[in-house]
């Protein structure tokens, strides 16, 4: 037996060996994009040319974990994987893909290998105010945004809604405020400047990366269903050091 049968044949008996194997594709692609838009968010140098790679990696990744755990849910809850026209349905409002996936791990955290962990993962990241932010701005993207000016070139109008660029900036604001590190004047020095927003660009990695992380475990740790557990393992990369 093949290394991809013997991996699909083991993930749940709900799902035919094609639905197992794009299943592994999935969360394998989720894991690239994290990690390449977390490598772009550390690379910003000008926001204005370096955060459309940032909304286009970010956007899908995010969006396909949270589709995929809430897909391990369903079938753990329904028996069988959410059908085309409910994950359409789903969309891309990365916001409230955000609240049907914290709501969903929590009722399934009772059950949890370790409850206690998975309730202080489950605090982490709802206590963390960068958070929204960016899954603001990733859902502004991801639901019309990356279409935005291309929008007025067709209307001649204003754009209904804030452009995702104008939603990162309100982000760096946000950090720039709440961050001790990052408060007081703009350097003059180039170097001072280059450093500050190296930690600007970090601040807001390390909360996408602490997320990534803690979803991560709770999977692994059971709250999305005995597929989860899986599909937990297969969303974070094994080289990467925990972040929390």
């Amino acid at each position: 037996m093949s290394a991809w049968a013997n991996a699909t044949s083991r993930m749940h008996p709900a799902l035919s060996n094609q639905q197992a194997l794009a299943l592994i594709q999935e969360a394998q692609s989720a894991q690239n994009l994290l990690r390449d838009a977390l490598e772009a968010i550390r690379t910003i140098r000008f926001p204005i040319l370096h955060t459309d790679a940032v909304f286009t990696l970010g956007s899908i990744g995010v969006e396909k974990t949270m589709k995929l755990l809430l897909g391990c849910a369903e079938v753990e809850r329904t028996g069988q994987w959410p059908s085309k026209s409910t994950l359409v349905a789903w969309g891309h409002d990365i916001d409230g893909l955000a609240d049907r996936l914290v709501g969903t791990a929590h009722d399934g955290a009772s059950g949890a290998t370790a409850a206690g962990y998975a309730r202080t993962l489950l605090s982490r990241i709802e206590s963390s105010a960068t958070l929204p932010l960016l899954f603001a701005t990733l859902s502004r993207y991801g639901r019309s945004g990356r279409f935005h000016y291309l929008d007025i070139l067709a209307t001649d109008r204003p754009g209904a809604f804030d452009s995702p660029l104008d939603h990162w900036r309100r982000l760096e604001t946000h950090i720039g405020q709440t961050e001790a590190s990052l408060r007081g004047p703009i350097p003059g020095d180039e170097d001072e400047l280059e450093a500050l927003l190296a930690r600007l660009n970090d601040t807001i990695a390390v909360e996408l990366e602490v997320w990534w992380f803690a979803v991560h475990r709770l999977g692994v740790q059971g709250c999305f269903g005995e597929l989860g557990r899986n599909v937990g393992w297969a969303l974070w990369d094994p080289a990467r050091s925990a972040p929390i």
